[in-house]
């Protein structure tokens, strides 16, 4: 016999029939329905992991598709989260696509809820600890200028003039190297400082210099000469890849456009140059 006091557990109704309304009845009114907040269904998955995804899209979509939710769906209206409380508003972009579809009367497309613009800030809860760091590139020797922490040395961006203190002996090693190779590109990167007045200055720099090589298989690729014409020089391959070699510079007679990237690294690590003795 079974046991009377073993308390079975309730089957789940149809994916499209969940009881949404009985487990949140101050969000969801299928009389009376109001919007629901973007990305309500991340907020179900969370409450009711025993609860497959699928059906709980599917019992969102049967809700959503239908013409009265749809004529809820008016701009400047609020939306409402699980527990009844505002979560946003209906844009005139949202607004305007639910008319089309009540007059076409066609469901929506992926049956998924709206999703929300690219500049919808993002919750506390979705952000997570992190380090932003700054990486410039430049093939050009800067001018220094000789301050209290070091050389003081700057990189016009079309971001704003990026700039940093480099300690004396990495100054020397830069400007030394730049003396024996004849094409390079230099990676200056470190943590932002302060950005104002168009200046990002960067903390605790670490710089990088690249030797830029000719691809041999560029060569390699040429057009083979015309064996009855007169021989004529090998021309220097246009194209480079950037090889690593600690640090090497030379003012380039072509200069290229200086770029900067940005990096978020929850434990970056500083890379110093050959020789380098701890210097920040």
């Amino acid at each position: 016999m079974t046991d009377p006091n073993l308390s079975l557990p309730t089957p789940l109704a149809p994916p499209e029939r969940l009881p949404l309304e009985e487990w949140y009845p101050a969000c969801f009114d299928w009389e009376n329905p109001r919007p629901l907040k973007i990305g309500i269904h991340l907020d179900l998955r969370a409450r009711h992991p025993d609860v497959p995804h699928l059906a709980l899209r599917k019992a969102l979509a049967v809700y959503c598709n239908r013409a009265r939710y749809r004529k809820s769906l008016k701009a400047g209206l609020l939306r409402w989260d699980l527990q009844g409380q505002p979560a946003g508003l209906v844009t005139l972009e949202q607004g305007a696509i639910a008319r089309q579809q009540l007059k076409a009367g066609k469901p929506a497309a992926t049956g998924k809820p709206d999703l929300p613009p690219d500049t919808t800030p993002l919750p506390e809860e979705n952000l997570v600890p992190g380090r932003l760091e700054l990486t410039v590139k430049f093939s050009e020797l800067p001018r220094p200028l000789q301050v209290q922490g070091g050389m003081k040395i700057g990189i016009r961006t079309g971001e704003g003039t990026v700039t940093a203190i480099l300690p004396a002996k990495v100054w020397r090693k830069l400007e030394q190297a730049a003396k024996d190779y004849p094409q390079w590109v230099a990676a200056l990167s470190g943590s932002l400082d302060r950005f104002a007045d168009g200046e990002i200055a960067l903390k605790h720099p670490a710089l990088q210099v690249f030797e830029k090589k000719a691809r041999p298989e560029v060569a390699a690729e040429a057009k083979a000469p015309d064996p009855n014409a007169p021989a004529a020089p090998t021309a220097k391959p246009p194209s480079a890849v950037e090889t690593p070699k600690g640090v090497a510079a030379h003012p380039s007679s072509t200069p290229i456009r200086a770029t900067i990237s940005l990096k978020g690294r929850a434990a970056p690590k500083k890379v110093r140059l050959p020789g380098e003795q701890g210097t920040q």
